[in-house]
């Protein structure tokens, strides 16, 4: 005798779970480049910009994801040419 069984899976939860595996993966990654990005500017300028780190969960065609920005603040235009300059170079120190 058989049994008719039926069951759903909650993708939203999933989404959720994964995000929160994936964001300590996506902070190394995005401090390992903000890391060799302030090495770089400080190597080419005696005032490098101020690079920083935001770690947070956003929205992409795929679902929620954990998304890292890093960005450049300098106090002027050159500043933020060696910023940017450091930061599309260091880019590579975040592969996993």
């Amino acid at each position: 005798m058989s049994r008719d069984v039926s069951f759903s899976l909650d993708t939203k939860g999933g989404q959720d779970v994964l995000t929160d595996l994936a964001r300590p993966a996506v902070e190394q990654a995005a401090n390992a480049i903000a890391a060799r990005a302030k090495a770089m500017a400080s190597s080419v300028s005696s005032n490098p910009p101020e690079i920083s780190v935001a770690i947070a969960s956003g929205t992409i065609k795929r679902g929620v994801r954990a998304i890292a920005t890093i960005s450049a603040e300098g106090r002027d235009a050159h500043e933020n040419y060696v910023g940017h300059q450091a930061l599309s170079k260091a880019k590579d120190a975040g592969r996993v």
